[in-house]
């Protein structure tokens, strides 16, 4: 964190935390959640404005629970994830080669492939990320966690992709720079394998 946070922190250490408002949706896009939202379970308004947008991802951090948060200034304004901390896209490069990166700009090498019951694709990675510790110090960590890749990126993935027929154990392979197994997995096991909340 900066030092604008840093000294809001010292100036008010007691500003509540905010919960419900904030959410990362399926696409890696924030959206608010007013009060209406939160009561009819509605994802909430979009967040275009790019400033903004640029100052919550700058200050992105989490605790020791999992818990992910926007510092704003002295107070901590929790996240809502609709599916997990992040959401992975494929990036051209030159010669047709492609590059895995978050939505927020973080380049990944992934570790394991999964499909979840919704036929959604998730990779495993090493993601850089802050934490704060339970002296109220930030530290850039790396947290072994899991994204979703963006669904206007499933094309992309299938022509890296080789889908077995007969489905016992592994259901194919991601043809990367190493090989990967395509592992099932169920969306609901993800927050406690990968010790995140989806809302804290």
């Amino acid at each position: 964190m900066d030092s604008v946070i840093d000294a809001a922190l010292q100036k008010w250490p007691q500003v509540p935390n905010c919960y419900g408002w904030l959410n990362f949706d399926r696409r890696g896009e924030w959206r608010i959640q007013n009060e209406y939202a939160q009561q009819h379970k509605l994802p909430g308004d979009l967040i275009t404005h790019q400033g903004l947008k640029s100052y919550i991802e700058a200050h992105l951090a989490h605790d020791i629970n999992g818990h992910y948060f926007f510092q704003n200034g002295p107070q901590r304004v929790f996240i809502n994830f609709s599916y997990c901390p992040w959401v992975i896209r494929f990036y051209p490069l030159e010669e047709g080669h492609w590059q895995l990166r978050t939505t927020l700009g973080q380049v990944i090498q992934p570790l394991a492939c999964f499909l979840d019951e919704h036929g959604q694709i998730m990779f495993e990675a090493d993601f850089s990320s802050q934490m704060v510790n339970e002296e109220g110090v930030f530290l850039t960590t790396i947290v072994r966690s899991i994204g979703l890749l963006h669904d206007h990126d499933l094309e992309i993935f299938s022509a890296f992709a080789k889908v077995f027929q007969n489905n016992c154990g592994s259901l194919g392979e991601f043809l990367w720079h190493q090989k990967l197994s395509i592992e099932p997995i169920h969306s609901k096991d993800l927050p406690g394998r990968y010790q995140f909340s989806n809302h804290p």
